[in-house]
């Protein structure tokens, strides 16, 4: 049976220890992988592999153990797609260090939407929190596309602020596709499965190894059209996405935060650098308006306080994105409101609106 090419990159991206390099050298020596593997003899020798990969791929090229191999993945809960097919997203396809592969879990045509990525300190403040929701939640309204990595802190928060709005939102991971790192975001991770996409360029059953987060770093900026850095500290894995970006030709962008606080000294620093300085959703979306498709805001902000009832609506309107202390909330509320607000912050806090911060105070998401 003539076995296609992607087939045969399949088998080779599944053999432990190979890697997508000497994968990518050898389809540039030889131009085909088929040719590359009735070749083998000289391709162990050319790069030097060791006696247990090689063997591995022996194995897997087997006629009967390749079928089995190919038929379960065709069986699969999740979709292949690669390099050499017309649905491989062309923003991946001509970036450096390019990923030739990709299993992915949802829908596939966000791909090829216009994305942004959002990225930062997986130990965020409450401004930090506040500031991605805030920003997360009007950018997906204008039709861009969440991109992040599934990670704690800043990337959860992104993620959650797209669904929250109904948009869209793309979770790259840094291990297997059917591997849920962190195990603590298995319920995020269906959701987006659900009403978004989940992409990795690994094979099923690759364990989170810690070299394979900075590596999918490259796609979260590969996907988007920029990136949006909020919070991280002076040496932190955003900043890696952010290098990736600049190397990519994508825009970078970045929330400042107090002079004082380490957290923010990353971002700060991609300011000096001449990323562009966010303070509302207007300083990203005048760089791309060309490019996203027009969207009825006011129906859009209506659908948002659906869920909320008149008291929690209230109570809503009076906090700010900075804090309001819980002395000043009351008094700034009509009586009949004051009666119930401790009730209506509880619920506005469980429905992901606002956060309750130090000291009593409480801000908008």
């Amino acid at each position: 049976m003539k076995r296609e090419e992607r087939d045969w990159l399949y088998l080779l991206s599944v053999v432990p220890g190979l890697g997508r390099k000497r994968i990518r050298a050898i389809y540039e020596w030889y131009g085909s992988f088929s040719e590359a593997l009735e070749d083998w003899a000289s391709v162990e020798q050319l790069w030097k592999l060791s006696p247990m990969v090689s063997k591995h791929v022996r194995d897997y090229i087997k006629e009967e153990t390749g079928q089995k191999l190919v038929e379960k993945r065709d069986k699969a809960d999740f979709r292949y797609i690669c390099f050499l097919d017309e649905a491989f997203p062309d923003k991946l396809r001509h970036m450096p260090d390019n990923p030739l592969t990709l299993f992915a879990k949802g829908e596939l045509e966000l791909l090829h939407q216009p994305a942004i990525g959002v990225v930062g300190s997986r130990r965020p403040t409450p401004y930090g929190r506040a500031c991605c929701t805030h920003l997360v939640k009007e950018l997906s309204q204008h039709g861009l596309v969440i991109v992040s990595g599934l990670a704690h802190g800043i990337d959860g928060e992104a993620h959650r602020a797209a669904l929250q709005v109904k948009g869209k939102t793309i979770g790259v991971l840094g291990c297997g596709i059917d591997q849920v790192y962190p195990a603590g975001h298995r319920a995020l991770y269906r959701e987006i499965e659900t009403f978004g996409l989940i992409v990795s360029e690994y094979p099923p059953g690759t364990l989170p190894l810690p070299g394979f987060f900075p590596e999918r770093n490259r796609i979260i900026s590969g996907l988007s059209l920029g990136i949006l850095v909020v919070e991280g500290a002076e040496r932190s894995g955003s900043l890696v996405t952010a290098d990736c970006a600049l190397e990519q030709g994508r825009d970078v962008f970045a929330v400042p935060g107090p002079i004082f606080s380490l957290v923010s000294a990353g971002p700060h620093n991609l300011i000096k650098q001449g990323a562009k300085l966010v303070t509302s959703s207007m300083d990203v979306l005048e760089e791309w308006n060309h490019l996203l498709p027009v969207h009825d805001r006011n129906v859009e902000a209506a659908a948002e306080v659906l869920d909320l009832d008149e008291r929690e609506i209230a109570v809503l309107s009076a906090l700010s994105y900075e804090g309001v202390h819980v002395d000043e909330l009351s008094k700034q509320l009509s009586p009949d409101i004051q009666v119930s607000m401790h009730r209506s912050l509880l619920q506005l806090e469980t429905k992901g609106r606002i956060v309750s911060l130090p000291g009593g105070y409480f801000a908008k998401r």
